[in-house]
């Protein structure tokens, strides 16, 4: 403030000491060949002292008693200038001590700049690595999986294809385990079919048998009750005989088979019961018709039995035609039974006289012929049957050889259809066990594909706080760059203000000087004669009096030296001189 202040005054004074000038405008010319002589006469010391002190001589006692207070004035400006001077070397110091904390800060920021613009390259650098190498890895990862998702692909094609030719090889097994079951179903049925007719055939040789055995008893009964015709009963005994050992001979042979035929015989005894019973109901209503006279409902009662009795043998006939190509001949022989039972009921109803004279009336010849014919009629049946029994054994042992090869290849179709049903087991083992692998794989592909995913979950993660750094660290760079910025303008507003402040130091000694110099000049001007103690007091300054001595000759003031007394000249110089001091410090 105290520097501006100086330099208002300084560049207020001439325009103060410009209403001065045309005091002198009558002596101009006067005084400016007076003022070159004024210079030119003061450039030796010694000469310049004598004539200012002769010419200041003539001084009053008020003079000079005015001199110390305007010495102590000066002197007490003096000093104000020096401590002025002090503050603003202070000043100067302290600026230049802010210079260089400045300078410190700066390079200190500079330094901080530095390292952070290292840190950041080396986090760059850091970044751009870790990038690289999870970018490789997710690509080594991406193959891997790639692979693998490959390998499964191809397993799980060769396991379909297995499948597939496990199941076309399983459905071929089935196909042929069915038809062979159809082929087993077939051939039971065909054995139960020959099975059938063994039991027929069975059937044939008892009924046989039952007839031959009768026939035995009737020839013995005829033997006991026809005497005369002994010869011709023991004739047919023997034939008898005959054909009862070609009978045992075949039961022997059939002795086998009638253990299957115990259930139809049965069954045919019971309808042979049920027509006894029945025979024996037509009797009794014979003999009702012979004691009733009312013959139409006996007849009727007789149609009703038999009705029943038909229908007993239509459930005989129906019996026995499940015997398919035996029945013809079982009808045979059952008529021929019944015939003969007519004839026994018929010689048993007649009277022995009459049959003995019946056949002794015959001729034996014809009896013999009949009773031949007969025998080689039973004979030639015994031997068809026999030759149908021979037959059906075969066809019998036939059947149970196909019997026994279709079990071996039932029991090889199990066989095979349990080979299968393992390698089916095997075959679905190895499918749960690839599904099972396969539910691994998937497992581990999705666990791969977590971990993908949680990388780059990581790598956006680490790229957001690497990214967040890189801001940061740029932010920081900005606001150290902004700080180094404001350092570098407080430092140049500090150079410029420490420029000015030397400047406004060079010019506050310059006018300090001057004033110096004004004071000294003027206290050498207000000192009477050649006053050795100013001489002294102010020896210090003789070096610059002359300049200082040509300026106030030189200017305006030396108008009125010149041309009025020394009085007014002396209190006009101190008007101006402390004019100037009070406007100084301002």
């Amino acid at each position: 403030m105290q520097t501006n202040k100086a330099r208002n005054g300084s560049s207020e004074v001439p325009h103060k000491t410009s209403p001065i000038t045309p005091k002198s405008s009558h002596g101009s010319k006067a005084s400016g060949s007076e003022s070159d002589s004024v210079n030119s006469k003061l450039t030796p010391k010694k000469a310049s002292t004598a004539k200012t002190m002769e010419r200041r001589s003539p001084r009053s006692p008020a003079i000079e008693r005015k001199r110390p207070i305007r010495m102590n004035e000066l002197e007490t400006e003096i000093t104000h200038l020096q401590e002025e001077l002090k503050k603003t070397k202070d000043q100067l110091s302290s600026s230049e001590s802010s210079k260089k904390r400045l300078q410190s800060e700066a390079e200190e920021a500079k330094k901080q700049l530095a390292t952070v613009s290292a840190k950041f390259e080396k986090s760059q650098q850091q970044l751009v690595e870790f990038t690289e190498a999870e970018n490789t890895r997710l690509q080594e990862l991406r193959k891997i999986s790639q692979e693998r998702d490959k390998e499964w692909q191809s397993e799980l094609e060769a396991l379909q294809k297995q499948h597939l030719v496990d199941s076309v090889t399983l459905g071929s097994a089935m196909n042929e385990i069915q038809r062979l079951k159809q082929c087993e179903a077939a051939q039971a049925k065909d054995s139960e079919r020959t099975q059938s007719e063994l039991d027929t055939l069975k059937d044939d040789l008892a009924v046989t048998l039952s007839i031959v055995e009768k026939l035995k008893i009737q020839t013995v009964e005829s033997g006991k009750a026809e005497d005369e015709a002994k010869l011709m009963v023991s004739e047919t005994q023997k034939q008898l005989e005959i054909a009862h050992s070609t009978i045992a001979s075949l039961c022997a042979k059939g002795s086998n088979l009638e253990e299957a035929l115990n259930s139809t015989i049965s069954k045919l005894e019971e309808s042979r019961v049920r027509v006894s019973a029945l025979e024996e109901l037509v009797k009794e209503l014979q003999g009702l018709v012979e004691g009733d006279e009312d013959g139409r409902e006996v007849h009727h009662a007789i149609g009703a039995s038999e009705s029943e009795l038909e229908n007993i043998n239509m459930r005989e006939r129906e019996l026995e035609s499940l015997l398919n190509n035996k029945e013809t001949e079982f009808q045979i022989l059952s008529e021929m039974n019944k015939q003969l039972q007519e004839k026994i009921e018929k010689c048993k109803a007649k009277q022995l006289d009459s049959e003995l004279e019946q056949l002794r009336s015959e001729n034996a010849d014809v009896r013999e012929c009949e009773l031949e014919s007969t025998l080689q009629r039973l004979s030639a049946e015994l031997s068809d049957s026999k030759v149908l029994l021979i037959d059906k054994d075969t066809e019998l042992q036939s059947f149970s050889e196909m019997n026994k090869q279709l079990k071996e290849e039932i029991e090889k179709c199990k066989a095979n259809e349990f080979d299968l049903g393992m390698k089916l087991m095997k075959v679905n083992t190895f499918v749960t066990e690839l599904k099972s692998n396969l539910m691994d794989k998937e497992t581990e592909l999705q666990n791969l594909l977590e971990e993908n995913e949680q990388l780059t979950l990581k790598l956006s993660m680490k790229e957001s706080e690497h990214q967040k750094k890189y801001a940061e660290v740029v932010s920081e760079a900005d606001k150290n760059g902004k700080k180094v910025t404001n350092f570098i303008e407080q430092l140049e507003a500090a150079k410029s203000m420490n420029s000015e402040m030397e400047a406004e130091l060079r010019r506050l000694r310059v006018q300090s000087d001057q004033w110096r110099k004004a004071a000294e000049a003027a206290a050498a001007v207000l000192t009477p004669g050649s006053n050795l103690r100013a001489g002294e007091r102010t020896g210090s300054l003789d070096s610059d009096f002359n300049l200082i001595s040509g300026k106030l000759m030189s200017s305006p003031f030396s108008d009125d030296l010149d041309d009025e007394s020394p009085k007014k000249k002396n209190s006009n110089v101190l008007k101006k001189i402390g004019g100037l001091w009070k406007k100084g410090p301002k």
